[in-house]
């Protein structure tokens, strides 16, 4: 059971380091373009500064890419770090848990179907490590 907990916990630390390799790429190839640049190209004052709203969103579309590289990072060396007989840490599980849940938000109210079930799967895959963890006793 523990290997099943690690296994389930490992997936999505690893499926988090490979979107935001691909949501970096995806940024770098479909989304830096000419075209969207003038799309997005108007000025805008964000808490007393002024920017314009490509850079803002191209500087919050790279963040996106490297903190979910990060997170997916963190989970993984939280799992190499976890003993041979020890279950993933309950807090990491229920903290995944909270971020696949604001991932199925935001892709009900602004991105689409694909994240809605990526965060419903990922979820289904950390409740299954949450659930062995809880039931270890």
């Amino acid at each position: 059971m523990i290997k099943l907990a690690k296994i389930s916990y490992g997936i999505n630390g690893a499926t988090c380091v490979f979107i935001g390799i691909l949501h970096t790429v995806a940024h770098y190839s479909d989304l830096d373009t000419p075209h969207i640049k003038a799309l997005l190209n108007h000025p805008i004052v964000v808490s007393g500064t002024a920017s314009n709203i490509w850079d803002l969103w191209l500087g919050m579309s790279l963040m996106m890419g490297y903190l979910l590289m990060i997170i997916g990072m963190l989970h993984l060396s939280i799992l190499i770090k976890t003993r041979k007989n020890s279950y993933p840490p309950l807090e990491a599980s229920i903290i995944m848990i909270l971020m696949l849940l604001g991932v199925i938000y935001t892709g009900y109210y602004f991105f689409g179907s694909w994240q809605i079930y990526g965060g419903i799967t990922g979820i289904f895959l950390q409740s299954i490590c949450l659930s062995l963890t809880i039931l270890k006793k």
